[in-house]
């Protein structure tokens, strides 16, 4: 696991991550682009504690509390309400403990001081509104260490959220070894191809994509990454 987010956060991308998953065979899950990071330039990885909040601040305090360092807290929210689900404080306790991240499905406030703290945090938004402050009807109680809707897939207590500035997938734990060992073997081929690029190579010459084109009109369902694959580079 350790292995996994050494190389997430010096070498791999989530784009890496998600293609080399595929190949692997195995299943993730994509939160897609309405949960963005609140600053750019962070590279996160790790298992997720959950939480359902249902606008509850208390619950979102005692999962805090209880997670590991390295943890990413996942905040999920089925009581949809105005309320930013993390804030300054917070994000200071998370940046104190060493969480990984603060991911919410739902809004952010102290945007500025969160910056300021260094702590990675990815939501929907920003709301100056603090959950306290919402009428008893919008509030619940939370749940916490189970499983939670975030964006548009969920995740499981102890599954991996892995982010970086295009966004956030989630892994199984026990495929992260696969998925490594194919993301650095993708990464090479890619680093081969963009040295070709660069000495001005034509990137429709690397992929034969003349030859895959006239293939495909003998066959519509001819497959492109084969294709690829079969010249020994990766897209």
């Amino acid at each position: 696991m350790d292995a996994f987010r050494t190389a997430f956060r010096t070498a791999l991308s989530t784009p890496l991550v998600a293609d080399s998953a595929y190949r692997c065979g195995v299943s993730i899950g994509v939160v897609g682009p309405d949960i963005r990071p609140l600053t750019d330039g962070y590279r996160v990885a790790g298992p997720a504690c959950t939480v359902e909040a249902n606008n509850d601040l208390v619950s979102i305090l005692l999962a805090l509390h209880r997670a590991p360092a390295g943890s990413v807290l996942v905040i999920g929210n089925a009581v949809q309400g105005p309320a930013g689900l993390t804030g300054d404080i917070i994000a200071t306790e998370a940046r104190r403990k060493g969480i990984e991240a603060i991911v919410a499905d739902g809004f952010v406030r102290d945007t500025a001081e969160i910056k300021r703290l260094g702590q990675p945090v990815f939501a929907k938004g920003r709301i100056p509104v603090g959950p306290l402050k919402l009428a008893p009807e919008d509030k619940g109680i939370g749940v916490l260490d189970v499983v939670v809707q975030l964006g548009d897939t969920e995740v499981y207590p102890g599954q991996w959220v892995v982010g970086d500035d295009d966004g956030l997938i989630v892994l199984n734990a026990t495929d992260l070894p696969a998925i490594l060992s194919k993301a650095e073997e993708t990464l090479t081929k890619e680093e081969d191809l963009t040295g070709r690029l660069r000495t001005g190579t034509a990137l429709g010459d690397i992929f034969g994509i003349e030859a895959f084109a006239e293939k495909r009109k003998q066959n519509p369902k001819a497959d492109f990454n084969a294709h690829v694959a079969a010249q020994g580079d990766a897209i």
